[in-house]
Parts: structure tokens; sequence; C-alpha cells
């Protein structure tokens, strides 16, 4: 299993890294140079992408050697995969090899290694590297190869420029691996890597066929959790989980205008946030990490009401008011506030301030370090069988869920309390899902997300309107089309209320999945 960190560096700050005391104190010996090229290979269907699995033939000198990556992932910037190498002639693979290195049994390895596959494999993209490699021996004994890749993956005449450094734990304690990287920060501007150089590789692949995407988006994963499981293992597993889709949806990699990117990173976020609130009484999350979740979420809040405010809710004006009032006008201006907020968002994503937010909790997540200042009771409240907590937990949330929505008036900030509990009622069913009966919890699920997201359009109008009366306070020309807006907008709030209620009588309907 290879585990790494890996890192992304700005070219101007490439000799100020290879010069770095860190560096110069901790290596065994002087780094190495070496010129590297590799071939992806895949077939035209992209089967071995498709069973997460990557192959590669890598050209360092006159020496050619095979890898086989597969399994594994991504949890908090902390690459973990299973690997096998072996030397090849030539600059093609050999599956027979390769099959013989992979245990048995493996159904991935099956698909893959199959003779229909493998008569298929082809060169995909490829990647030209210069390496420099340091071995280190850190502080506590553990042994780290530190690498400074630069040079380009490719694709035909499609480029994606390397300027990145990893960190491999040849032996020792994985944990090692992001205090290193911490101390480094202190003076280099780093950030967290999470594509890996194929997943860059097959982005080029994808836009030069023309199958790439319109976003980039990624939803949350698949939550499996078993009944066997106690506290501990469900948070770990929950919070993985919810760390994974923010991480996945960073807007500093990537195409920076892409909404949809952006709103999963807050979706993502806001998910975390109501897994920290449900484990909260079992395991706090430290207060400094708690901070710095809050200073994210509010740039990336801030940039997604602005998008929703220019996008849905504009558009939801019909263009025959567009005579009455400066109605492009207005988007103009909302538009024009969009942009400036998605690009600060994108500037916290990619600041160390959020990469060093990333590596602490990764570290605090890997290293348990919650149980270092818990009593024995505490302790043993983290052994507490998963399916009595969920259940106490499920109904809590239904119960101010209850209590909330049954106080519902005609006034935002009730409706906005309501929208909150049903919101984490909604997000806390769906991490126990799999724990109830798919014919309990799928009505009940459906309910509540009917009734969370009428909810949040009322949210998305009250919102709309604040944002509406900033913009008229910014162009005092377009006052009065701004207030136009306005008033259209509240005026159809009426109707959204009546569905409201409509919905919530449903929701309540339905029984607590069990």
């Amino acid at each position: 299993m290879e585990t790494e960190l890996k890192l992304l560096l700005a070219p101007a700050h490439v000799k100020a890294l290879i010069a770095h005391p860190l560096l110069a104190r901790h290596a065994s010996a002087a780094p190495r140079t070496k010129d590297q090229t590799g071939v992806y290979f895949d077939t035209p269907g992209n089967d071995l992408r498709r069973n997460d699995a990557g192959l590669r033939v890598r050209r360092t000198g006159r020496e050619y050697i095979q890898t086989l990556k597969a399994g594994g992932g991504v949890q908090g910037g902390l690459h973990q995969r299973n690997e096998w190498e072996s030397p090849v002639p030539g600059e093609l693979p050999d599956l027979a090899r390769l099959r013989e290195l992979v245990p048995a049994g493996a159904a991935w390895a099956e698909r893959i290694f199959a003779p229909k596959v493998a008569a298929q494999i082809r060169p995909v993209f490829a990647t030209r590297i210069k390496r420099m490699l340091w071995d280190l021996v850190l502080a506590d004994g553990s042994e780290v190869e530190f690498v400074l890749d630069r040079g380009v993956v490719e694709h035909g005449n499609l480029q994606d420029k390397v300027c990145e450094i990893e960190l491999e734990l040849k032996s020792g304690d994985p944990l090692a691996l992001f205090d290193f990287a911490l101390q480094l920060m202190q003076t280099i501007p780093l950030r967290i890597g999470i594509q890996s150089k194929a997943q860059r590789g097959y982005a080029l692949y994808h836009q030069a066929a023309g199958t790439a995407p319109a976003s980039s988006a990624v939803k949350a994963a698949p939550l499996a959790l078993s009944k066997k499981m106690n506290v501990e293992q469900a948070f770990i597993a929950i919070v993985g989980n919810c760390v994974a889709q923010v991480y996945a949806n960073d807007i500093a990699d990537g195409d920076a205008r892409d909404v949809e990117r952006l709103h999963q990173m807050r979706i993502g976020l806001r998910r975390l946030r109501s897994a920290f609130t449900l484990f909260r009484d079992v395991i706090a999350l430290p207060d400094e990490l708690a901070g710095e979740f809050e200073w994210l979420s509010g740039h990336i809040g801030a940039a997604r009401d602005w998008d929703v405010l220019a996008g849905a809710t504009l558009a939801a004006v019909p263009a025959g008011h567009a005579d009455a009032i400066g109605l492009d006008a207005v988007r103009s201006a909302a538009s024009e506030q969009a942009r400036a907020m998605h690009r600060a968002a994108v500037q916290a994503v990619a600041s160390p301030r959020y990469t060093a937010l990333a590596l602490r909790l990764s570290r605090w997540m890997l290293g348990a370090q919650w149980r270092g200042t818990m009593d024995a009771e505490q302790l043993a409240a983290l052994k507490r069988p998963l399916l009595r907590f969920a259940r106490d937990m499920l109904r809590h949330d239904e119960k101010r869920m209850k209590k909330r929505g049954g106080k519902m008036e005609d006034d935002p900030r009730t409706r906005h309390r309501a929208r909150i509990a049903a919101k984490k009622l909604r997000y806390d069913t769906e991490f126990f899902q799999a724990l109830y009966k798919e014919k309990q919890s799928k009505p009940f699920l459906k309910a509540l997300s009917q009734l969370q997201e009428q909810l949040g359009l009322a949210n998305d109008l009250a919102v709309a309107d604040g944002l509406l009366a900033g913009l008229q306070d910014e162009h005092p020309a377009l006052a009065a089309d701004i207030a136009y807006v306005r008033g259209y907008l509240a005026a159809g709030s009426a109707s959204d209320r009546e569905k409201i209620r409509r919905l919530w009588k449903k929701w309540k309907a339905q029984e607590l999945p069990r």
C-alpha cells in the first residue's frame, strides 16, 4: 500500500523549497535528479478507469518500470493506493506479469485482466517530469521520500503543467507527513493536492474527445454504515465521507467558474457541520478547527447566495416585466457581484490557510486525537452501539423539527429555523439510512426532502431581498428597478407558503425510520 501526501507548489517558490533548511536538516544524502517519461494505458471504453485502476509504464534513463495502481483513495489529502511494479523490456506493459503479482480473488482484477480487455489496451496520455528526490529521516524516526515533480501531463496538443510535492511514507507514522508539511508551510505557500497525474491525464483525454462533463462537480459518495459499528467508527466513516465531498469539489482546482462545483462544496461543508453537531456530545471538534470552518463556510456561502440570486431567483421574474423595469441591468449588477464573490471564494480555497485547515483536520482524524483528552467514561461512550445512538439522535432531531415546524409563521425567521431543523434531520437520516429498511426510510426522506427544498426556496427569496437591498445602496441609478424586483419576489412568496404548509402535513404523516 502506497501512502503519500500530495501538495501543489507555485513555480515561483521552487528555488526556496530546494534550499529549505528543513530538507537539509532531515535529508540523509544529497537530492537525486531524474528525468522521467510515463505513458498511461487504458481501453477505448476506459475499462481500467471504471474499475478504479491505473496502468503506467515509466522510463527513467534506459530503465522501464510498469506500475499498476488500484483500490484505496484519498482521505484528507492522504493518497493511499495498492501498487504493483515490475521491470519491462520496453514501452509496452506486460499484463501477464502484473497478473502474477496481484493477489488472487480480487473481482476488479478479473475484469481488467480479461483477454478482451487486454487486447484493447492502448496509450491514452503521457507525462514528462523532472523529478528531484530527497530521502528524509524525520524527528520521530519516520522515513519519508520527498519528491519535487515539475513537468507536464499531455494528450495530443493538450497539456496540464505539473509543479507538485509528494511525501511518500516509507516507514513510520503517517501523522509525520502532516507534521512535516505544516512545518514547511510556515515559510512556503502550499496547496492541498487532490488530483493525481492520472486524473489530470484523463481530464485531458475526455476534453480532446469532447466527452468531458459540463461540470466536474462531485456529489457525496454512497455511505454504507454497518449495524455492528460503534459510535466512534461511524463518526470516522461519516466525517470522512463529508470531507471527501468537500475536497473533491475544490473550486480552486479546475474551472473556477464552475457554479455547480461551488454548490457541491457548500453541500459538503453543510453535511460536515451537521456531522460534527450530531456527534458533539461524544466527540467535540476543537475550537480552532471549528473557527476555521466558519471562515471557509462564510466565503463559500456568500458566493453561493449571489450565484442563486443572479441565476435562478432573477430568472423567475417573467420576461414580460423587462419592459417595466431595467431587468437586464439588475441582472448585470447582480452577476458582477456574484463573480466577485466567487473569485473571493476561490482565493480562500487556494490559500495556505485552507490547506492548513485540511492538513490539521486530517491529522486530527487520522490520529483519533480526541481520545487524548478523554476520561474512562468518555472513552466508553465511543464504544456505544451505533444503532441505539442513531435512534436517539434521530428522535431528537424529529422532536426539534416538529417543535419548530409547528411554530412556522408567515415571517422569514421562523421559516428559517424550521429549514435548519429540516436540513439537520435530512442529513442525519441520510447518514444512517443504511441501518434501516428502505421501505420506511425512502418515503420519510422523500417527504422531508420536499419540505426542506421548499423551505430552501423560501429562504432564497429572503436572502435575495437582503442582497438586493444592498445592491440598491451600491447602484442608486437602479434603485427603482431593484425595488420593483423586490416587490415582485415578495408578492410571489404567498403561494410558496401554502406549498410549505401542504408539504409540512405530508411529512408529519410519515414515521421515523426504524
